[in-house]
């Protein structure tokens, strides 16, 4: 659901394994029932996420939303930083952005910025008169508390990886078609030894199964969204056979593509 640039999901989170990502836009998570676990790939920003609680995830910072419990439910926000202070070339945007964007982690929030972000979540799907406005003032008010608790670090060095973040663009453009090791390390122009290494420091995975992981939350997403047979969806997702694909979601997932699909019923 979008709105001035803003898209609100209401997300079960069934994985108790890492499946990491990252976005060119903010994101703000509550967790609406259960509990569930938010970390970023250096590993030492690490969040429970207990019923009504709630995180910032800012741009590009690499993160991964995990169930604590046997399955988790959330609601979660997304919007481009130029939603709150609109054209990228003022004073404003540029004296505001880049702290928020010198943050190299998940942002734990106060009980009264979580559940701002549930207030914005109901602005967004009830869509009172003038919920674009109502929602934006939440959001602001949150950044605003975000600010002034970060305040002074602006100029510290924010934690990037470049070359990862190369890689797992490259991976999320190209996971339905034929990728190897070598075209992944290729795109972080680095050795397929050094691709490695970074996939397994940062997010403790290898890069062939983080294709894989991404390659499978695609096919749910084909799953839950469209009539497709599962055997079109596995080559879809990049798999060379549907045997493959179920045998992967299995692992991943711990029932079969087809069970997945008919819980949804």
């Amino acid at each position: 659901m979008h709105g001035l640039g803003i898209s609100v999901s209401n997300r079960i989170i069934g994985e108790k394994e890492a499946s990491w990502d990252f976005s060119d836009e903010a994101e703000l998570i509550i967790a609406y029932r259960s509990s569930v676990r938010v970390i970023a790939s250096d590993g030492f920003q690490a969040f429970t996420l207990r019923e009504g609680e709630g995180v910032f995830i800012p741009p590009r910072v690499i993160s991964s939303v995990i169930a604590a419990d046997e399955s988790a439910e959330i609601h979660a926000i997304s919007f481009p930083l130029s939603v709150i202070w609109e054209d990228e070339e003022s004073i404003v945007y540029k004296k505001y952005s880049e702290p928020i964007l010198s943050i190299s982690g998940s942002v734990s929030l106060s009980p009264k910025d979580a559940a701002l972000i549930e207030k914005a979540f109901l602005a967004m799907t009830e869509k009172p008169y003038c919920y674009e406005l109502i929602t934006r003032n939440y959001l602001t008010s949150i950044l605003i508390s975000i600010l002034v608790e970060n305040e002074g670090m602006a100029h510290e060095k924010a934690y990037t990886n470049e070359r990862l973040l190369g890689m797992m663009t490259y991976i999320k453009s190209h996971f339905s078609e034929a990728v190897s090791l070598s075209d992944i390390a290729a795109s972080g122009n680095v050795s397929e030894r050094e691709c490695l290494r970074i996939f397994r420091k940062s997010l403790d995975t290898s890069p062939v199964q983080f294709l894989i992981s991404y390659r499978l939350r695609e096919g749910v997403k084909l799953l839950e969204s469209s009539e497709l047979q599962i055997a079109e969806i596995s080559y879809k997702v990049g798999f060379e056979s549907p045997s493959h694909f179920s045998r992967s979601f299995r692992s991943f997932y711990g029932i079969s593509p087809s069970e997945w699909r008919r819980r949804l019923l």
